[in-house]
């Protein structure tokens, strides 16, 4: 990571825009401090040169750079990183925690720029299309045993031949030979391996991903201080103005080689 698509795919319009935007006033009396998980890639992580680096880096040094506020990143290890916003030793965390009701009790969110997803995905030479669950009825269908990915492919594809792993890697495993007729689970995970050349070439994704907010989907935003709503704004303005002016799309190209929606 960085991983460098071959070929650049466009971004749907995730967040509602409506221009014109207008830049919100922030009161500063220097850098805002932004702090991100020190091992969650694609999204924060350190560089070989040690600096932070990452999608949610870049991204929201983009958006301040659009607000016009001078903004700097911290990686730190995941546990601290809300304790560090509830005492103030940051101004916002850019990436790591989920967004459920212990970290918004400490912040205000931004609105999403992106949400965790699922996919499936097939050997090159399969005949299969799509994923829908007329396709997939009385397909072998790989996916790690007990999780979320398993529940909710149990759920909604009914007449798929479940075939639960111990691990992502076996699952993944078991497609590349030919054991399993699919596997399901993770979109980066997926995309990952397949990119990355873990797969040793065998497979492919199926059209598009999958979206399930009460499954295994969570929104992904910035979480500010709380009582720092100026700022909350301008991150917003500057993730908007990225939408419109295509910077996030470049962005999620940087880090993310094939396309995740």
């Amino acid at each position: 990571i960085p991983a460098v698509a071959d070929e650049t795919y466009p971004l749907p319009q995730f967040r509602q825009v409506l221009p014109p935007l207008t830049l919100p006033q922030v009161e500063s009396s220097g850098p805002f401090r932004l702090l991100a998980d020190a091992d969650f890639p694609p999204f924060s992580f350190a560089s070989q040169q040690g600096a932070p680096a990452g999608l949610a880096v870049e991204l929201a040094l983009a958006a301040c750079g659009e607000a016009k506020i001078e903004c700097e990143v911290q990686l730190l290890p995941y546990a601290e990183l809300l304790p560090a916003l509830a005492s103030r030793a940051g101004d916002a965390v850019i990436s790591g925690p989920r967004l459920d009701e212990t970290s918004l009790a400490g912040g205000i969110s931004t609105r999403p720029y992106f949400r965790t997803l699922a996919r499936f995905a097939v050997q090159s030479g399969s005949p299969l299309a799509e994923a829908s669950a007329a396709a997939l009825a009385g397909k072998r269908v790989g996916v790690v045993s007990g999780s979320v990915h398993a529940a909710w492919l149990t759920a909604h594809f009914p007449g798929a031949a479940v075939a639960p792993f111990e691990s992502e890697a076996k699952a993944q495993d078991a497609l590349r030979t030919g054991n399993v007729d699919v596997l399901f689970g993770d979109n980066l995970h997926i995309i990952y391996w397949l990119a990355g050349g873990a797969d040793k070439g065998c497979c492919r994704m199926l059209d598009h991903a999958f979206s399930d907010l009460s499954s295994f989907s969570r929104n992904i935003a910035f979480l500010v201080r709380n009582d720092r709503p100026d700022l909350r704004a301008a991150l917003d303005y500057g993730l908007d103005a990225l939408q419109v002016n295509g910077g996030t799309a470049k962005v999620f190209n940087r880090y993310i080689p094939l396309n995740p929606w």
